[in-house]
């Protein structure tokens, strides 16, 4: 693979983490409640761990393929219909998680901001902007994750102006039912956490290979750092037993804040989230071209990302789908999820090296 647009380390760190950041930034604070009450918190450390080991896999695993992508490792080790396999599979994955992001945007936006508009019609609108991005690859996608970053400042300040209204009793006793609720809502964060599989499509683009593990110990923990520090806003300002009955607590619990110019601050706030939440669906939407691509041969992902535009638009339009399909959907990614980025690196790199092995003492 010819690396005509090469990903910097700032880029890749900031794609990384803003993909997992999109994917469960609203959901998070409330599931947690849910399963470990304001212990829940403490789970999101298991996350950070479990997200970081997972990443030390799957580096080693591509240190194996420096110039191609996962699907080349494939292909030179298992052949290429295992190759095609495998593309068939990431569209599999990463098509739901671009159709997630969308229905949970739309959601959102009809019912904060424009009741009246169809969903079908908000999505259509969000797929222009998608293409547009997505067709120009991983170098075009890392600097629109560096705008996003910059003009998303702003919003942790906007949290920590609610702290007035905190409650921090609500966090005592820490573990007041033990580890057993804590351990159990570990699950929980293999989805928040998705978003490390990119390393399989964007290392071969990389400018310093040799830094991709610091880049995302350096997204998890960035990704982390905003999980916990949202979450316990919610936490202190929601009491226990309320915070699980708010469906987005997180833009419920902007309705606090009063600022003079703004009525309601939680309309610019989603408008400005619409630009973090895109960086599930952008760059998923254009592993999805890539892939459909690999299938079909060498190029053509402009016109396969059109087909999946196209075919993405349509479903919204023959379906109309509700905040408990988006939990369902959510389910399912969870596993998935757990399946193609934390377990697949790893049965990956022990057939690897038991490939390596084997081809060594065969040439001896």
């Amino acid at each position: 693979m010819k690396t005509t647009r090469p990903v910097s380390t700032l880029q890749f760190t900031l794609m990384v983490s803003a993909f997992q950041i999109s994917v469960a930034f609203l959901s998070l604070p409330r599931e947690l409640a849910r399963q470990a009450g304001t212990d829940g918190w403490i789970a999101i450390f298991f996350g950070w761990g479990m997200a970081t080991l997972a990443s030390v896999v799957l580096v080693k695993v591509m240190k194996n393929s420096p110039n191609g992508s996962i699907l080349e490792l494939i292909q030179r080790f298992m052949g290429v219909w295992a190759s095609k396999i495998a593309a068939v599979i990431f569209i599999a994955y990463y098509l739901p998680l671009a159709y997630d992001g969308f229905m949970i945007a739309s959601l959102v936006m009809k019912l904060w901001l424009l009741p009246s508009t169809y969903i079908y019609v908000l999505v259509l609108l969000l797929l222009i902007p998608t293409y547009q991005i997505a067709q120009h690859g991983f170098q075009a996608i890392g600097r629109y994750c560096e705008i996003v970053t910059l003009i998303s400042i702003w919003i942790p300040f906007v949290y920590l102006s609610t702290l007035r209204h905190a409650h921090w009793l609500y966090l005592l006793p820490v573990l007041k039912e033990g580890w057993l609720p804590v351990l159990s809502t570990v699950k929980i964060m293999f989805f928040p956490m998705v978003g490390i599989g990119l390393v399989f499509f964007i290392y071969p683009h990389l400018v310093n290979k040799e830094k991709a593990l610091k880049a995302m110990v350096i997204s998890n923990t960035l990704t982390c750092l905003v999980y916990l520090g949202i979450t316990l806003v919610c936490f202190v300002y929601f009491s226990p037993d309320e915070i699980g009955e708010f469906n987005d607590p997180v833009i419920s619990i902007m309705k606090s804040i009063e600022l003079q110019f703004i009525e309601r601050v939680e309309v610019p706030f989603i408008a400005f989230y619409l630009f973090v939440f895109s960086c599930v669906w952008i760059p998923s939407m254009h592993l999805v071209s890539m892939n459909s691509a690999w299938l079909l041969g060498r190029g053509g992902e402009r016109g396969s990302l059109v087909v999946w535009c196209f075919a993405i638009a349509v479903s919204f339009f023959i379906y109309k789908p509700s905040f408990i399909d988006a939990a369902r959907v959510n389910n399912f990614l969870n596993l998935t999820g757990f399946v193609m980025e934390f377990a697949l690196p790893l049965c990956l790199l022990l057939y690897v090296a038991i490939a390596k092995k084997v081809r060594g003492g065969r040439r001896s």
